[in-house]
């Protein structure tokens, strides 16, 4: 008989001591014992058990092999069925794809033969079971970081800059003079809150200080890789006011660290004090400072700005600011929204080439195609609201709750059924074969209730959305009628384009033979209704 062996370990720490190692001599011993013809060994050294076969290294190759007819095989040997995998859906559907292909699965240290109904009936316990241990093992990793949490120890992830962690895992402040300078990372961030807090410098002017000092960033400190993609790379080394105003709204820096608030997962976040780098005072100073330097600060020197955060480029994606340009000492000064692309710290490693654009003029068209869509309630507001209104009438499934309710009480039912196929098992009153058929049959009817509940949730909830679009349309037209004719402050035609204009788009055309660029403005309304625009300059 020809078989192949599988092995795999969960973590890095189990492959450095050896268990891999175990499972590949015990398979060995195993194949010699029986008089099987071992073929060829798989592995996943430190891989994760919550991983479908095919998206590991080993499991993959194993796959692609059996797939174009490399390997002839009838068996596939596991330590333990918990090998293939650690939820019983990777389990089972990594024993579906290896029955494809006319190879059984065999535990080395559990009985049972998948290839039986008998058989496949225990291995659909055994993955259940190895699924339940698997929750039990992240249950109990989870008290005990917590408990190590709540002692103060430091458990993984990157350490915040101007930190160390002691051999016995707690944080300490680190003072070691970086390499070329005098000073320690913990240096460098009192600097940064100093400035910021107690001499009001903004982050962009603290992030360039830093790089003309030659201040090495943790990832180059540290010589690690940025994910791109699929690969890893160096960063750049520069240190940008986005890392800067992060370092300054961490807590930790004050003393204060609240572990677990960054996990996906619905757990206990746990406050613990830790070495403080800053006092709170400074800390706070330094804080409330940042919040008041923020990107509109480009627009500090005009304060009227109708159409502040709804202008983006169409080249580069970043948003628009209004910038003053003075025009000399005879030439009055000008304003232009121009692209944070061309003005930012992003500017020194990647210009945006887009165009320019006149405040006053674009705040007029924008503001005129607003009075023209208000004054044309027949061509353009009607039409919003029968489009509106038909998507409306489509929505057919009135009692779509009560169904849904119904629909989600007969899916539970359908566990009670299984329940009751089990019972029926250990009072020995079917056999393992109908245990097998019922529970297909369960399963499968199952599934296509979920399916059909999820369909009809979607759907509930677009006709929903319908719902609400209408009647915001109706309700924010009516109350803009009344505004549009009147002589309006500011603030209100401030609030009536908010209100009306979802997002506007720049897009920067490159005309051939001439050095000015067009820009075509895109303005798109709430009510999924654009409008396209051409300058003439």
């Amino acid at each position: 008989m020809n078989v192949i062996l599988y092995a795999r370990v969960s973590t890095d720490d189990q492959s450095e001591r050896g268990t891999i190692e175990g499972q590949l001599e015990f398979g060995k011993k195993y194949s010699e014992l029986h008089q099987m013809n071992l073929v060829k060994i798989y592995q996943d050294d430190g891989i994760s058990g919550t991983l479908e076969l095919g998206d590991r290294n080993g499991g993959a190759e194993l796959l692609s092999d059996i797939k174009n007819q490399k390997i002839h095989a009838d068996v596939i040997l596991v330590y333990k069925l918990d090998r293939l995998g650690r939820s019983a859906r990777v389990i089972l559907n990594a024993i579906h794809e290896l029955d494809q292909h006319g190879i059984k699965v065999k535990s080395m240290t559990e009985d049972f033969d998948s290839g039986s109904p008998s058989g496949r009936f225990l291995v659909t316990m055994l993955a259940a079971v190895a699924d339940l241990e698997r929750e039990t093992i992240i249950e109990r990793m989870w008290h005990g970081a917590n408990r190590a949490a709540r002692k103060g120890k430091w458990l993984g992830g990157i350490v915040p800059y101007g930190y160390y962690v002691d051999e016995e895992g707690y944080l300490q402040i680190n003072k070691t003079p970086l390499p070329k300078l005098e000073k320690s990372e913990a240096d460098i961030v009192y600097m940064m809150y100093h400035l910021i807090g107690e001499k009001g410098h903004s982050a962009r002017e603290v992030a360039k200080l830093l790089n003309s000092m030659a201040v090495p960033t943790s990832y180059i400190k540290d010589n690690r890789k940025v994910k791109r993609g699929k690969r890893k790379v160096k960063t750049s080394g520069y240190w940008r006011s986005s890392r800067v105003r992060s370092i300054i709204y961490n807590t930790t820096y004050k003393g204060m660290h609240y572990y677990g608030k960054r996990s996906n997962k619905n757990r206990e976040i746990i406050e613990r004090q830790v070495p403080a780098i800053v006092s709170p005072e400074l800390w706070e100073k330094a804080v409330n400072t940042i919040k008041n330097h923020n990107l509109s600060s480009y627009e500090s020197r005009d304060e009227k700005n109708l159409l502040r955060g709804l202008i983006k480029c169409g080249m580069c994606g970043r948003k628009y600011y209004a910038l003053y340009y003075n025009g000399g000492k005879e030439k009055p000064p000008k304003y232009y929204f121009v692209c944070s692309g061309k003005v930012g710290e992003s500017s020194v490693y990647d210009k945006c080439r887009s165009k320019n654009v006149p405040k006053v003029w674009l705040e007029e068209l924008v503001w005129q195609d607003i009075v023209k869509f208000m004054d044309k309630p027949k061509s353009v507001i009607q039409e919003i609201v029968r489009e509106l209104n038909i998507e409306k009438e489509n929505s057919t499934n009135k009692n779509a709750d009560l169904e849904i309710g119904i629909l989600k009480n007969t899916i539970e039912a359908k566990e009670n059924e299984k329940q009751s196929i089990l019972d029926l098992f250990r009072k020995k009153l079917i056999t393992p074969e109908d245990v097998e058929f019922q529970l297909k049959k369960i399963n499968d009817e199952k599934q296509e209730l979920l399916e059909k509940l999820h369909r009809w949730q979607a759907e509930n909830k677009q006709n929903q959305d319908v719902k609400n679009r209408l009647s915001s349309a109706e309700k924010v037209l009516q109350e803009l009628r009344k505004k549009i004719n009147k002589d309006l402050s500011y603030r209100e035609k401030r609030e009536i384009i908010h209100s009306l204009v979802s997002d506007i788009v720049v897009h920067t055309i490159k005309t051939p033979g001439k050095k000015r660029d067009k820009a075509n403005i895109q303005i798109n309304y709430v009510f999924s209704i654009g409008q396209n625009y051409t300058d003439t300059d």
